[in-house]
């Protein structure tokens, strides 16, 4: 993710995104306009900000592409125009979940997903208030491979139905409980089983890695992605292995655990 000031030259619009990701809300040009607002940067008459977006991030997979994007929108307007990342962590983060929601991309702005794409680590948080509660790093046992299954189907987030997610609430109250004594297996396992049921996912691509001997398996976000975090490639292997032969159409993509950055 790169932003630039560049040369109008006859272009009408202040924003010019140069991105093969797909950006059916106008996520990059609200994060943009909102973050040259909130630093009270005004451009000149030939003028713009020209954002190049390089990402392998499928979207409305589950894997947090909409805030992945809007928090590097952000973070590369601050570093542009302002002093970056430095002190204004808690900023990008607001200005990135008010964008989100702006522009439809979030019904509640992700602050949790938007936090830990930004701080890294292990991240709790408040998201009505947009309040980071606790922040550390992933248990070392835990490994640093995840693998991440990527169906073909995708879910848009303009798809889901908040009332969908209120009647598994204390459910999800549980799963939140297990994820802050750190018992990870149980918290992503919980968190599945309430969008599997809304979503009609199945669960099997979560039992395999669990068998496999992942530390933890469970869809990420919305769905239909499912993540297993992994304590060695020789796990992680196995369960791509697994993966690929119950499941057609799909992809195995690997990721690494990041560590806790200062916030």
């Amino acid at each position: 993710m790169t932003a630039e000031l560049m040369p109008r030259g006859g272009y009408s619009s202040e924003v010019r995104v140069d991105s093969a990701v797909r950006d059916p809300h106008s996520l990059v040009e609200t994060c943009v306009l909102n973050s040259l607002r909130t630093l009270h940067v005004a451009l000149k008459r030939d003028e713009l900000v020209q954002i190049t977006v390089n990402s392998e991030i499928p979207a409305a997979a589950g894997l947090k592409s909409s805030s992945a994007l809007s928090v590097a929108v952000v973070k590369a307007i601050y570093d542009l125009f302002s002093s970056g990342y430095a002190n204004n962590s808690q900023k990008i983060l607001r200005l990135s979940c008010e964008s989100s929601i702006e522009s439809g991309a979030s019904l509640t702005g992700a602050f949790d997903d938007a936090a830990a794409g930004l701080l890294g680590g292990l991240v709790f948080s408040d998201n009505l208030r947009f309040k980071l509660l606790s922040h550390r790093s992933l248990n070392p046992k835990a490994g640093s491979l995840v693998k991440l299954l990527v169906p073909s189907q995708e879910k848009l987030t303009s798809s889901l139905k908040l009332s969908d997610y209120r009647r598994y609430a204390r459910e999800g109250e549980e799963a939140i409980h297990f994820a802050r004594e750190e018992i990870i297996t149980q918290a992503m396992v919980l968190n599945s089983m309430i969008h599997a049921l809304i979503h009609r996912y199945s669960m099997q691509p979560i039992v395999s890695a669990i068998d496999e001997g992942a530390y933890a398996a469970g869809i990420s976000g919305k769905g239909p992605a499912v993540a297993a975090i992994c304590p060695n490639s020789k796990t992680g292997s196995r369960v791509e292995k697994r993966w690929l032969a119950e499941n057609s159409n799909c992809k195995i993509v690997s990721a690494s655990v990041t560590k806790a950055r200062a916030s």
